[in-house]
């Protein structure tokens, strides 16, 4: 019975502490957009007025702090937002609001409609695409205002969005399904009429020699390709016109129907 009482005793001297501890602390709860910027794996670094780490706290979330004022260091891809003079008052919560930021979520879905964690490669637009971030899809990154490339390494040879525009104030959410093959129709012509019949066609990896299908003479040369960038190689066999000619920079969206029209004469 005595020993009842005494773990009773204890249970509710926890609870003593705890309340008092609750109250000798505030909370900083750290908001970028809302929703939109919500579980964004950038964490943001809480330092002390003497110069120390007092925590670190990720968008939508909130961290215990002892009162006083500290420093929020959040670093962005491309950059680094700080708030100065943050106060903790006990038994409140500060809401740090930061909005002039962009959010980046890509997200895959297979069959099952899960994300199966494909690597994600962030790149400038420019040459020569120099990398910004990588991460895994279905992580959401806050980044300074810019315009990127985004590479999912989703077989067989990935795919790609071009020019996203990451701007102040919002996200973009990127969603990949289930990858369906898309339909290329190359177009060799003579004098604007179609000269299948004589050529030959090889498509190839964007800016490569690697061969990925190729098409003989006949009634037309029409592929079944994965999503992604190519370029075609007409061969001319008539002995009229161009004995053969280019078409570069083929971007095949996911189900697409393309047609390259490529001139001989």
């Amino acid at each position: 019975m005595r020993l009842i009482r005494l773990l009773a005793f204890a249970i509710a001297l926890l609870a003593a502490v705890s309340i008092v501890h609750a109250a000798q602390t505030g909370n900083l709860k750290l908001d970028v957009l809302g929703d939109d910027g919500a579980g964004a794996k950038n964490p943001a670094h809480v330092i002390a007025a003497d110069g120390k780490e007092a925590g670190q706290v990720t968008a939508g979330s909130t961290i215990a702090l002892a009162p006083g004022e500290y420093r929020l260091v959040l670093p962005i891809v491309g950059g680094q937002i700080v708030k100065d003079g943050v106060q903790i008052e006990a038994g409140r919560t500060h809401t740090v609001l930061i909005t002039n930021v962009a959010v980046l979520e890509v997200k895959v879905r297979d069959k099952t409609g899960a994300d199966p964690g494909f690597g994600v490669t962030v790149t400038t637009t420019d040459l020569p695409h120099t990398k910004v971030a990588s991460f895994i899809s279905g992580d959401k990154y806050l980044f300074a205002p810019s315009e990127v490339d985004v590479h999912v390494d989703a077989p067989p040879q990935g795919y790609d969005w071009h020019a996203i525009q990451l701007a102040p104030g919002h996200g973009a959410s990127l969603t990949l399904g289930e990858v369906v093959k898309a339909e290329l129709l190359v177009q060799p012509v003579m004098s604007k009429i179609p000269f299948d019949n004589s050529t030959r066609v090889v498509i190839l990896r964007a800016g490569t020699q690697t061969k990925v299908a190729e098409s003989d003479p006949g009634v037309e040369h029409r592929f079944k390709l994965d999503p992604g960038d190519y370029d075609a190689y007409v061969e001319n066999q008539s002995g009229k016109g161009k004995p053969y000619a280019t078409s570069a920079g083929i971007h095949l969206d996911s189900g697409a129907k393309v047609e390259r029209t490529v001139p001989l004469d």
